[in-house]
Formats: C-alpha cells, sequence, structure tokens
C-alpha cells in the first residue's frame, strides 16, 4: 500500500480513536463535568499561576466563552478566584481540594480504562507508538 493510502488510513483510525475515547470519557465523567471542563480543571491544576486569559488562549476559545466555563467550576467549588494583591485586576485561577478530589478520582478512572484498551498492546508496541507520535508533534 502507498504512503498517501497508510495516511489516510492513519488518519481515519485516529479520528476514531478519538471518537471513541471522547465517548468513554463523556461516561466515565457521569455528567459531574464535561470533557472541556475537565481538561480546564486539569489544565489549571498543572499551571502554577493561571488566568482566564490564558485559558482563554490556550483552548483558543474567547475571554467570556473561557468565564463561562470557569463560572461553572467555580460554583461546583473545584476552582477558585483569586485576586492579586499586586493588580487587583488580575484574577489567578486556583484548583480547590474538591477539584484535586475530582480530578483524582476521574484520573484513576482514566487510567483504569487505559489499561483495559492496551491490554493486548506489548509495551514495544506502545513505545514505538509513542516514538512516532513525539516525531510527529517536534514537526509541528
Amino acid at each position: 500500500m502507498a504512503k498517501r493510502e497508510k495516511l489516510i488510513e492513519f488518519d481515519t483510525l485516529l479520528q476514531e480513536l478519538f471518537k471513541s475515547n471522547n465517548c468513554q470519557l463523556k461516561e466515565l465523567l457521569h455528567d459531574l463535568v464535561t470533557p472541556t471542563q475537565f481538561f480546564l480543571l486539569k489544565l489549571i491544576a498543572t499551571k502554577e499561576s493561571c488566568k482566564a486569559a490564558d485559558i482563554a488562549h490556550i483552548l483558543d476559545i474567547s475571554p467570556s466563552a473561557a468565564t463561562t466555563i470557569l463560572d461553572r467550576l467555580c460554583k461546583n467549588g473545584w476552582v477558585e478566584r483569586d485576586r492579586s494583591d499586586k493588580d487587583r485586576r488580575i484574577v489567578w485561577l486556583k484548583v480547590t481540594e474538591s477539584g484535586k478530589t475530582l480530578l483524582s478520582d476521574i484520573e484513576a478512572k482514566r487510567f483504569k480504562l487505559l489499561v483495559s484498551q492496551f491490554d493486548n498492546i506489548t509495551a514495544e508496541e506502545i513505545e514505538r507508538t509513542c516514538e512516532v507520535f513525539k516525531k510527529i508533534l517536534k514537526r509541528r
């Protein structure tokens, strides 16, 4: 099979994998949070300091859309807004203990799901796949 056909097959399989993973993630989240809210919560947790404008930039959405998502996370007690003492216009975002617990629970379930998805894949196959993805990402 020519490279072009292999690329088309790869693209199709990747789309199917993403679609399947997204459906499984939605089931896993049980209407607690949307996949976008989960991603955002995880993003804030990994940053030392983060503002709503940073979120909007990373997700490539409008600041008002980011604020709407953040409002829901704050309302549920998973994220706190903290005004800067130096500049009151700056509002820092921080994941609460409740948010950290939620993230930890979801990550544990996601890892179980990942293990079951890859139970018929060898460690070497996973390593080779990771290397290919790293190579692709370097070209960006």
